[in-house]
């Protein structure tokens, strides 16, 4: 057997973030109180991009951004909002829309593919499966509720204080897990944060490349599949 864990990334990998973040969408507008329409999705889009460079979020690499990501995090969903509020000459209830948008993501199970569960547990047994995942645990411990029970172990980047590509965040992995890096694949969707963050660790990565972007990088994964299913092969 050439890996003894597999470590998958839920935004993008297991879980369908587009699906969620829509249905988020909807439940902050329902909480400020402004209509759910098409000016909406691309008033809430062209702030989300100006916010999430503003406040560094993108620069992953970043150490100080990697140590703070959830605090810095947390300040751009609330200008986020208050901005969206603004936007539509509506009172900035950032709380409610905070409390909104949370409640909504955490309610979202649907996979990737209509079969991710399936190939999950075909896995399941064969080796040590776990999860890594920059996010909040009181939000993916819900999503992935028909994953927990044939995880092994679940590593959220709140839980550790920092978040993917951290060597601290890979380092918890292969501790907890009790598997040297050359023992693990990693598999997710980000180039930045999964498989520069594996590849930086030591582990295998496989590059979930699902819209076949092929796109190239100086942090080249060992694998590249466009349906999680291809994962049984290359195994």
């Amino acid at each position: 057997m050439r890996y003894k864990c597999l470590i998958f990334d839920v935004d993008g990998t297991l879980l369908n973030f587009s699906s969620a973040y829509l249905c988020a969408q909807q439940a902050v507008a329902k909480a400020l109180g402004i209509e759910f329409s098409r000016e909406f999705i691309q008033t809430d889009e062209k702030l989300s991009w100006e916010l999430w460079d503003e406040f560094g979020l993108s620069r992953v690499e970043d150490e100080a951004v990697q140590a703070n990501y959830h605090i810095l995090y947390d300040a751009y969903l609330r200008k986020h909002f208050a901005s969206i509020a603004q936007a539509f000459g509506v009172k900035p209830e950032t709380d409610a829309a905070l409390g909104a948008y949370y409640s909504e993501l955490s309610s979202s199970h649907e996979t990737m593919e209509a079969d991710t569960l399936e190939v999950y547990r075909q896995l399941c047994g064969q080796y040590i499966l776990a999860i890594a995942t920059n996010g909040l645990g009181r939000v993916q411990h819900s999503r992935l509720a028909d994953f927990l029970p044939m995880t092994a172990a679940l590593f959220v980047s709140e839980e550790i204080g920092c978040i993917k590509p951290s060597g601290t965040f890979f380092e918890r992995i292969t501790d907890v897990l009790g598997c040297a890096p050359h023992e693990c694949l990693m598999v997710g969707d980000s180039l930045s944060s999964d498989i520069a963050g594996a590849k930086n660790a030591g582990m295998a990565a496989c590059w979930y490349d699902r819209k076949s972007k092929g796109e190239r990088s100086q942090a080249a994964a060992d694998y590249r599949i466009s349906r999680l299913r291809e994962l049984l092969k290359i195994l």
